[in-house]
């Protein structure tokens, strides 16, 4: 076959458009920031928070296993067990949502936050984490073209009558809420696809996946689930931190701040969405030290891309702060330091490495070793203890040393596993 036949030139747009998705959620944000008042934009921020925290459990971990096995499953032809796992991955979300529900029905709320905000923001993870199940199915046939513009869709969708909803109401609670019901519509749409692609019944397909949850192997999913919760703390322990100790307004321009971060994940997830099922296949057919191979040499190019670029969006970023935003001008003292992280985390591929190996309990005693040490280092760094009002600076040097503990780990655990 041609190096660039026709189907693979075709494939080649699944960048420009995937690049195009990225940059309307990005844009979502920054427009929210303009349209909404500064104490509306961190209820926004918020909300967002408790969807990303919802998410993190992954289904208690068969996202995961999903990610992991579906591509495998595709090699071996195996079409309904990947169906099977995706179906189980909504039911427990769903589920997960409930049980949530009835803490808010108790008034069991963290701080900071309105029961409205809560149910909001768990509306949205629920929309969140069935996109990415429905959405596994084109990364693991490798159509990444199809995955495109699946991101697109959302993308347009949800820019489009969120931001109208910003506008003529001034609500980020509404926001969140057209967000998180369009996303449930495309992503039940995007399901079906992938059932009549096949051609199996949607009702046979979750009832079947009803049964079979007793099969599931619970302690492998806790593990990858209890991987992604402290993943999620190394990434977001921060956030948390600057909701609780931060006054509204200093949450309000940390969220601004952070939205380097978030681009820099969502940079990541799109990137791995092609590289995830890449090193499975890669394992799969040659084994670790070639799946090994793969990973560094797209996390290098990405470390030396992101570090080339980071003094020109530096410049960029301070002077349109400056001129667009000057109400979240505290803001800008956060970016050189953010933008080092940002570079840090879109460049790891680590983890996904170690997962595929199948090194998913090294990964989490690594994980917990990360975040003791970022979260003990950085105690003694600011002195937590003071009773003196913490800073912005000082919150974001949490960011730091968790992503710093947590990349070096990964990274030399997978060294190590390179020979299986």
């Amino acid at each position: 076959m041609p190096l660039l036949s026709p189907s693979r030139i075709r494939q080649l747009w699944y960048v420009p458009l995937l690049a195009l998705s990225m940059g309307l959620m990005m844009l979502r944000i920054l427009v929210m920031a303009r349209l909404l008042d500064v104490h509306a934009f961190a209820e926004f921020s918020g909300g967002i928070l408790i969807s990303s925290t919802f998410c993190m459990i992954g289904s208690l971990g068969l996202q995961s296993m999903l990610q992991r096995e579906w591509p495998v499953n595709l090699v071996r032809r195996q079409e309904l067990r990947g169906l099977v796992r995706a179906a189980q991955c909504n039911l427990i979300a769903l589920g997960c949502g409930l049980i949530a529900l009835v803490g808010i029905a108790f008034k069991i709320l963290p701080s900071g936050t309105t029961s409205a905000l809560l149910g909001v923001g768990l509306l949205h993870g629920v929309s969140q984490q069935w996109f990415l199940v429905a959405t596994v199915e084109s990364r693991s046939r490798g159509d990444v073209l199809r995955f495109a513009i699946q991101n697109l869709l959302r993308a347009v969708a949800a820019f489009a009558l969120s931001v109208a909803a910003a506008l003529w109401t001034g609500s980020a609670e509404l926001a969140l809420a057209i967000d998180a019901l369009v996303t449930i519509a495309l992503s039940l749409g995007f399901f079906q696809c992938a059932l009549a692609r096949v051609r199996f019944g949607s009702l046979a397909v979750y009832l079947l996946a009803i049964r079979r949850l007793r099969l599931v192997r619970w302690n492998s999913a806790l593990t990858m689930m209890l991987i992604m919760v402290i993943g999620f703390g190394l990434l977001n322990a921060d956030r948390w931190v600057a909701s609780d100790r931060l006054d509204v307004e200093g949450f309000a321009h940390y969220s601004f701040a952070w939205i380097v971060l978030s681009i820099s994940q969502s940079a990541q997830a799109v990137v791995n969405a092609s590289v995830y099922p890449l090193l499975a296949r890669r394992f799969a057919e040659h084994g670790c030290r070639v799946a090994f191979g793969v990973c560094l040499r797209v996390s290098m190019a990405i470390l030396i891309v992101g570090a080339v670029t980071a003094v020109p969006l530096y410049l960029i970023l301070d002077y349109g702060i400056d001129r667009w935003y000057p109400r979240y001008g505290d803001a800008r003292a956060l970016i050189p330091l953010f933008l080092a992280i940002a570079v840090l985390r879109v460049s790891d591929f680590w983890t996904s490495f170690l997962l595929i190996a199948g090194l998913e309990a090294q990964l989490l005693k690594l994980n917990v070793c990360a975040m003791a040490f970022g979260l003990l280092g950085w105690l003694g760094l600011v002195r937590f203890w003071n009773v003196e009002p913490m800073t912005l600076h000082q919150v974001s040097w949490l960011a730091a040393l968790l992503t710093l503990g947590a990349y070096v780990t990964a990274a030399e655990a997978s060294r190590r596993a390179r020979h299986g």
